[in-house]
């Protein structure tokens, strides 16, 4: 019987663009007096354009999504000598994770599930600081029992190692698992090779034809009690109906 649930972070359990729109307002508080004419609107473009989804471009001249949004937003957005592009790095890494907006549904999900008695956890590529801090804006993050970021861990999604040591960590083995996540190569393929049962939440990637598609998909959070309810009662029966036949 399944006994515990993983979340990816970005673009599952928060809305990264959302929060970027959010995360924009802070931005343009805080450097109104060196903007002309810029709305939030306008910044929050710059950062899409350079964010995407959490996933640095490819051919980008950048090493990071920090690197590549403090300088974007002080070449294109902050024409002020007084404000440095490490002003900017330094602002968005305090900043953006706590401007998380939470997926539609993440907090009841998160709610429901642990009234079910399930471990819930959050696996999640990126710095274990930020990583932290953006969690910590779920209203439910307190039903949340294990956090594993890839810097705390020393390898990333879609890694299996990640997913494996994550759920020896909480005392299951990987078949006793769910995951949920967005990304069909770093959250539904890496999980499902390490031997969890995947959920994909559906509208933020395409589904690459080069691997094998997806067991279990939605297109929002809300869904995903029932899928896992219907699987937890098929497991239930056939328990019950290999207990009759011994």
């Amino acid at each position: 019987m399944s006994k515990a649930v993983f979340f990816d972070l970005d673009n599952t359990l928060v809305h990264r663009n959302k929060s970027i729109s959010a995360y924009s307002e802070k931005f343009f508080e805080r450097y109104s007096d060196e903007l002309v004419d810029v709305s939030p609107v306008e910044i929050s473009n710059v950062i899409y354009s350079h964010d995407n989804g959490g996933y640095l471009p490819l051919g980008s001249p950048y090493k990071s999504i920090k690197d590549a949004v403090s300088h974007e937003l002080h070449k294109k957005i902050v024409h002020s000598s007084k404000v440095t592009a490490e002003d900017i790095r330094e602002h968005w890494i305090h900043c953006f994770p706590k401007s998380a907006i939470p997926m539609s549904g993440a907090n009841d999900l998160l709610s429901h599930l642990f009234l079910e008695g399930y471990h819930l956890g959050i696996i999640s590529n990126g710095a274990d600081g930020s990583r932290m801090a953006t969690a910590k804006t779920l209203s439910a993050y307190r039903y949340i029992d294990q956090l594993v970021s890839s810097e705390a861990a020393g390898v990333s999604k879609p890694n299996s190692k990640i997913f494996i040591m994550s759920a020896l960590d909480a005392g299951f083995k990987t078949d006793q698992c769910w995951y949920v996540g967005d990304h069909p190569i770093n959250d539904i393929d890496g999980a499902r090779k390490a031997g969890m049962q995947t959920i994909w939440l559906e509208g933020f990637h395409a589904w690459p034809k080069s691997i094998e598609v997806p067991t279990h998909s939605v297109e929002s959070l809300a869904e995903v009690k029932s899928v896992i309810a219907s699987n937890s009662n098929n497991q239930r029966q056939a328990t019950q109906k290999c207990a009759r036949l011994l």
